[in-house]
């Protein structure tokens, strides 16, 4: 008999999702000045304007990129039993945390890397 773990694969799946249209989202309309409400807002994205933009596009590209981690992880909703729910539980968790950990780790190391010098 397939099981099928809908609690793993349905949270990776909205997840995986809904980084990608962030990302996507962010791509496409990247905001074009600093403010405190939108966009990826950190103390060195916001240090001056060619940062901020900078920042923009990299996070997008990071976000996009990333949230395969979740879309990959939803596979394992077929293999898991669904009696395994402390199981179940943590693998949307990391994947959804190594998702934004690595989407803000790879923006920060690319903005130290490509503005700091200055």
């Amino acid at each position: 008999m397939l099981t099928f773990n809908v609690l793993i694969f349905l949270s990776c799946v909205v997840t995986g999702l809904l980084g990608l249209i962030a990302g996507y989202y962010l791509k496409k309309y990247p905001p074009k000045h600093i403010n405190c409400f939108y966009g990826y807002r950190t103390r060195r994205s916001m240090k001056n304007q060619k940062h901020w933009d900078l920042a923009q596009q990299l996070v997008a590209m990071n976000m996009i990129t990333y949230s395969s981690i979740p879309l990959l992880s939803a596979l394992l909703g077929f293999i898991i039993e669904e009696k395994q729910i402390l199981l179940s539980l943590g693998i949307v968790l990391g994947s959804t945390l190594s998702w934004a950990f690595f989407s803000i780790y790879k923006t920060e190391r690319q903005l130290k890397s490509r503005l700091d010098d200055e």
